[in-house]
């Protein structure tokens, strides 16, 4: 007989054998070298990071952590670290903010600084059903409801993955507030119809 149950199958996670000298470092309250490639960059280089917190993502996991040249909370994927050491003649600087917190405003792995917004999204009835069924944050509320939309809105920062679901909705979905977000899609996707 044929299965009759399909799983969804993850890819294989890269970086998973940083993952227990992570959790070590962090616990033991030690700092990291990491010799690090970003997507962004042609070369890896070394960072010297105060580990805080491991947050899985999308099937990634991802080390949140004081960068300590820059002096700011960075995050790194574990896929893109090439090496990982224990660094020598470093105190450890504890974090001075609360980890459950951190990603309250956001959707994904970036937490950016300041007050998030409140935004509306409207939603065509017929997908505002995945939404009530599988919300995207925790803030998401409903706010209006007729017979052809349900307004949602949401307290977060708008970051690259909330924009994501958003064009994910296709014309079924539109920002109504804030402003500044709606004319920032629309740019977006005016360079997108120029691929088209």
């Amino acid at each position: 007989m044929q299965g009759f149950i399909h799983y969804a199958k993850s890819p294989e996670i890269k970086g998973i054998q940083y993952f227990d000298p992570i959790v070590k470092a962090i616990e033991n309250r030690e700092v990291l070298r990491l010799y690090y490639l970003p997507f962004y960059e042609d070369k890896p280089y070394f960072n010297e990071v105060h580990p805080y917190l491991l947050k899985e993502h999308e099937s990634r996991w991802y080390l949140v952590g004081l960068n300590a040249f820059k002096g700011k909370v960075r995050t790194y994927a574990l896929d893109r670290i090439r090496d990982l050491q224990p660094s020598t003649g470093s105190a450890y600087t504890p974090p001075d903010f609360n980890t459950e917190e951190y990603f309250k405003y956001s959707i994904g792995i970036i937490a950016p600084e300041g007050t998030a917004p409140l935004i509306k999204l409207s939603v065509q009835k017929t997908q505002a059903q995945y939404l009530i069924t599988r919300p995207w944050h925790d803030s998401q509320n409903i706010i209006d409801e007729n017979e052809e939309e349900l307004v949602f809105s949401f307290r977060l920062h708008p970051t690259y993955e909330f924009r994501a679901l958003v064009l994910s909705l296709g014309k079924d979905g539109c920002i109504l507030e804030p402003l500044s977000l709606r004319e920032e899609l629309k740019k977006e996707l005016e360079l997108m119809l120029k691929h088209y």
